[in-house]
């Protein structure tokens, strides 16, 4: 086995019929035939085939079937197609079953195949895919768990770095600048940025009786391959649980995401591992798993491991004048900024004197950008930052007298964690994730959806120095949780735990 991470420059693209050939090769290699044909392209594909659908006709698995409707086509097969294969080797003969997996394949390579590109079958192997992390250099939530987990696990352990081809139908390895993005990140960052996603390796990536594991979210139209993955490929699936918020509280995130969500889990409730990053999102996902009885899945099994929080050393940003107040997350409904507003204008009508700090990725004009705007323009003294650096933000939540983080749903809750961290006291929903994270010490609790008891809340923060003093000792007294902790703790539970037999099926 040839790591993804080892991959030389992409060979010169061979015509379609030679890939077609190298493809069924590497098939009857996984399954054990003998791969000797004539030299001819032509006869050599034709013998390859005729083996190969001989020996799946005879198979009553579905891996072998799954392998090579993979390597004619050029793209993963979906739930649907496998089910159609099995009827057609069931009711018919050799020739039946050559005849339309034909068909088939053709459909198939023209809807999201690659039927040009030679692949590489993985066995018995650990992959990761890393797509959208690896082709961007977006560096917040879910591609920070990446780029801290993922070099850690290929330190310690075996494993195949994988994305998805242009067509977006079959897994493919990675590219040198798309390496970097995982593996070097903190180190070569510059570099990977300059380089660009470039052109992808001409190499297919197929797992063949593998653990799959998939840190990031699937995207919809990757969904149904994943779950057919899981269904009859051989291979067990695991994912990282980050949220169930599209599917339960769908009035506070933009139009279009639940529909995205409900295509997710597909993936999901085929998977035979989740992992949820706390304890709320472990029951959002274990709920789910429950309601799967109505179909009569069994689906994954759920386990609890709960994202780490490790800050960079670092010093205050240098500031002079009133307390400052910092808020921090992307700019939507769900985080709830347009309620900080409110509250703190309260209190700069009641004459307290302090600074308001937002901070986050930039996101479609609300109601909070036009509030923010009076705020501004009436004099009040707040201001909304985006696309700062990693020192910058330390810095200035360091610097603060507390944060304010009031979502109305989290799956974990990263800035109060990081907050409390960095021994800054924080002020948060008392609900969910963010009050599991608040128990810990260091934090004050409010109804998120209260606006004066949030002013109130804040107005004890700005003026009750014994309080800030003592929640600040609580926060830098809190055990810390390292990345090292999380990766070991997430490799132990979506492979170790595979391995054993503990997972569901």
């Amino acid at each position: 086995m040839t790591a993804a991470t080892d991959v030389a420059a992409p060979p010169r693209s061979p015509d379609r019929l030679s890939a077609l050939r190298q493809r069924l090769g590497v098939t009857a290699a996984a399954l054990g035939l003998d791969t000797r044909v004539a030299p001819e392209t032509t006869l050599a594909v034709s013998q390859l085939y005729g083996r190969l659908v001989e020996h799946v006709h005879g198979d009553p698995g579905t891996d072998s079937l799954w392998l090579l409707m993979t390597a004619m086509s050029g793209a993963l097969p979906e739930p649907e197609d496998i089910r159609a294969g099995m009827r057609a080797r069931d009711l018919g003969g050799p020739a039946d079953l050559a005849t339309w997996l034909l068909e088939a394949s053709y459909v198939a390579a023209g809807d999201a195949g690659s039927p040009d590109l030679e692949m590489d079958v993985v066995a018995s192997a650990v992959v990761v895919d890393v797509d959208f992390t690896a082709r961007h250099d977006l560096h917040t939530g879910i591609q920070r768990v990446v780029r801290e987990t993922v070099p850690r696990w290929h330190r310690e352990h075996e494993l195949v770095l994988a994305a998805w081809t242009e067509a977006g139908g079959a897994m493919r390895s990675l590219g040198p600048a798309e390496t970097d993005r995982i593996l070097r990140w903190h180190g070569a960052r510059a570099a990977a940025g300059a380089a660009g996603t470039g052109r992808p390796p001409h190499r297919l990536l197929v797992p063949w009786h593998c653990t799959v594991l998939f840190p990031e979210n699937p995207p919809p139209e990757h969904c149904p391959a994943v779950a057919a993955m899981s269904l009859y490929s051989g291979s067990r699936t695991g994912l990282i649980g980050y949220d169930c918020i599209p599917a339960i509280s769908p009035d506070l995130i933009p139009p279009g995401l639940p529909d995205r969500f409900m295509r997710y889990l597909e993936a999901v409730k085929h998977a035979h591992r989740v992992a949820g990053i706390s304890a709320a999102a472990t029951r959002e996902f274990a709920g789910f798993v429950d309601m799967l009885v109505a179909q009569g899945l069994r689906g994954p099994s759920v386990v609890e491991c709960v994202l780490p929080v490790e800050m960079p050393p670092g010093e205050p940003v240098a500031g002079t004048g009133a307390p400052l107040v910092v808020c921090i997350g992307s700019f939507e409904p769900r985080k709830n900024q347009l309620a900080v507003l409110h509250a703190a204008e309260h209190l700069w009508r009641a004459g307290l004197d302090f600074r308001l700090e937002f901070i986050g990725g930039s996101g479609l004009p609300t109601e909070f950008d036009a509030m923010l705007g009076r705020l501004v323009a009436a004099g009040r003294p707040v201001r909304r930052r985006t696309a700062v650096s990693d020192e910058q933000l330390w810095g200035t939540v360091r610097a603060a007298r507390f944060s304010v983080f009031v979502s109305l749903h989290e799956g974990f809750g990263l800035p109060v964690a990081e907050s409390l961290a960095c021994g800054t006291p924080c002020l948060t929903s008392d609900t969910g994730s963010t009050r599991e994270i608040a128990a810990g010490g260091g934090a004050v609790t409010v109804d998120p959806t209260d606006d004066l008891a949030i002013a109130e809340q804040m107005r004890r923060l700005l003026t009750d120095d014994q309080l800030v003093s003592t929640l600040r000792e609580q926060a830098l007294r809190r055990c810390p949780r390292t990345w090292d902790d999380y990766a070991r703790e997430l490799w132990a539970a979506l492979v170790v735990g595979q391995d054993t037999g503990q997972g569901p099926r």
